[in-house]
């Protein structure tokens, strides 16, 4: 629309013209399907050059060019130059090849033609619509018809355009190939490809580097520190070095540092385990080119369609450390070794880290402040002592080492390993168990609703069991398809070792708790009223899954034996 500053211009009286000083305006857009050769710069640039030779009553002023510009909006570079042109008086006659060139917008076109440029008695010619606004071959009501049934037109096949467009760009986005202007950082548009990623080989070793740091402690800001104190460019300040051109998506200044926003994403991104991760953005319409987020259940995810950068389980893990409460002080870039997994025995709500001074020394400890920030009866002041807190989870994590070591050596003397069968038997139990516990719940799902309509049950507490059946259902879901996927391995001839052994041993010997063991076995710490600790245990159904059959296969030998 017309600038302010100008709108003074469109009150004084229209200027008189005793030569025609033309504008002549090109566009041509990468999006509405404009790319044959009969709408392409050099044949419109031709088309009008030969228009001029046949009219010497008109001097041209310069060519104004917009090449991959939408029909959609006017705020395009070349049409805005041309218009501080007219607005300067430098312009008084404005020539396009046709009425689709100067603007797609019904509104806008409309507001140019039959306002601004009527107010300032400029000459407008559209030469396959044969408009000419001073031509007196047709009346001005004719005329104003023909022009505006033409814009409609034309904003019609732009609006369509849009959704087939849209709708093919759908399409590729489904099969999993990649249709950005710009690679996800750390990877390259394939040569031979460009619908296919292939690694950056100079870049993904500091991809990898932000997902060590995070797991191993530091936070994300202590990550994006850490970043800028190595130099090491942006992803943005990355792609202008290579030539690309790039433009920032929030408009500012890029002064090459990193921002914790930015590693946020990259530790979140699924693109780096190999997955096509699409469609997170879309304008508002074909009009208007803002951009606005789209849900992420609405995300289009085609797996494995690239070499990841990041494996599956690192990944995860990082994805476990975004779930929990893991805040520093303003000063550490590191997070403490217990924050996101001390909570509440009674609430499950996290706990507070607290420091008391006394005479005989200082000591931290987590405290339950549930009560404090609520009611007084909400919950009990839970607490420990950070120090013991850490000695009793050393000591347990290092006897469900020597626990995963035994049940190694156990399982090889009844010879698992080299027993399939056994193990997929072992499997198909555990899926029919799990099975058999996820229908106990869906028959429970199913009683709550007489119980409500009856008055067994109020709405309200209807509604929490309700959501707390759906939760468990979820999960022995995940758990079943787990299971599966472990059945199908094997079916295929590729045995998996068990979880809780292989991630436990690994450790061996520890003499020092870490954040990265924690964050690899330990799912929760639960401190009870009287000081006491819950540990609970990633991979619980592996555990159970190793002590089932163990126990079954004694069973069995009794049996034989009897």
């Amino acid at each position: 629309m017309v600038n302010e500053k100008y709108k003074e211009l469109l009150e004084q009286p229209q200027r008189e013209s005793k030569t025609w000083k033309a504008a002549l305006y090109i566009r041509l857009s990468k999006e509405d399907g404009d790319k044959q050769e009969s709408y392409s710069v050099t044949s419109q640039r031709e088309i009008l050059t030969e228009y001029l030779r046949q009219h010497p009553d008109i001097e041209p002023v310069d060519f104004y060019i917009d090449d991959g510009w939408s029909g959609t909006n006017f705020d395009r570079p070349g049409f805005q130059r041309m218009m501080q042109d007219i607005y300067a008086g430098n312009v008084n006659c404005v020539i396009v090849k046709d009425l689709s060139r100067f603007g797609r917008n019904y509104t806008d076109a409309g507001h140019y033609l039959d306002d601004v440029f009527a107010r300032l008695n400029i000459r407008f010619i559209a030469l396959n619509n044969s408009v000419d606004s001073i031509s007196t071959s047709m009346n001005a009501a004719t005329k104003c018809i023909t022009v505006g049934v033409q814009n409609v037109i034309n904003e019609s096949v732009a609006a369509t355009t849009s959704v087939n467009v849209k709708g093919t760009l759908n399409v590729s986005r489904k099969q999993g190939k990649f249709i950005g202007s710009f690679p996800t950082y750390g990877y390259l548009k394939d040569p031979e490809d460009h619908h296919k990623l292939i690694i950056d080989e100079e870049i993904a070793p500091i991809v990898r580097m932000i997902y060590n740091l995070f797991i191993s402690g530091k936070s994300v800001i202590g990550v994006t520190k850490e970043l800028n104190r190595l130099g090491i460019p942006n992803p943005t300040a990355y792609k202008k070095s290579k030539g690309w051109n790039y433009k920032h998506t929030s408009g500012k200044n890029n002064d090459g540092l990193w921002c914790d926003s930015t590693v946020r994403r990259i530790l979140s991104n699924q693109m780096y385990i190999g997955n096509m991760v699409q469609g997170k953005n879309t304008t508002i319409s074909y009009k208007i080119k803002q951009c606005r987020a789209i849900p992420k259940e609405e995300w289009i995810i085609v797996e494995n369609t690239h070499e990841p950068i990041i494996d599956k389980e690192t990944f995860d893990k990082a994805q476990s450390l975004f779930n929990r409460n893991t805040r520093t002080a303003p000063k550490k870039t590191e997070v403490d070794l217990f924050a996101g997994f001390v909570k509440c025995a009674d609430c499950h709500r996290a706990m507070s880290k607290k420091t008391n001074n006394h005479s005989y020394g200082t000591y931290k400890y987590y405290r339950c402040v549930t009560s404090r920030k609520m009611d007084s009866d909400a919950c009990t002041p839970n607490s420990i002592r950070i120090d013991k807190l850490e000695h009793a989870v050393l000591v347990t994590i290092q006897t469900m080492i020597d626990t995963a070591l035994e049940l190694e050596d156990l399982l090889e003397k009844i010879d698992l390993k080299t027993s399939p069968m056994s193990e997929s038997n072992l499997l198909k139990k555990s899926v029919e168990k799990q099975i058999e516990e996820r229908d106990k719940f869906k028959n429970m799902m199913i009683s709550l609703y007489p119980d409500w309509k009856s008055g067994v049950i109020s709405q309200e507490e209807y509604m929490v069991l309700k959501e707390g059946i759906a939760d468990k259902i979820n999960a022995l879901d995940k758990k079943i398809n787990d299971l599966q996927k472990q059945l199908e391995d094997y079916s295929n001839g590729e045995p998996k070792e068990n979880d809780f052994i292989t991630h436990f041993k690994q450790y061996g010997k520890i003499e020092k708790l870490t954040r990265p063991i924690l964050t690899e076995l330990v799912d929760s710490i639960l401190v009870h009223k009287d000081g006491n600790i819950t540990i609970n245990f990633k991979f619980k159904d592996a555990y159970e899954q190793v002590i089932e059959y163990i126990e079954e296969t004694k069973q069995k030998y009794l049996a034989e034996i009897a």
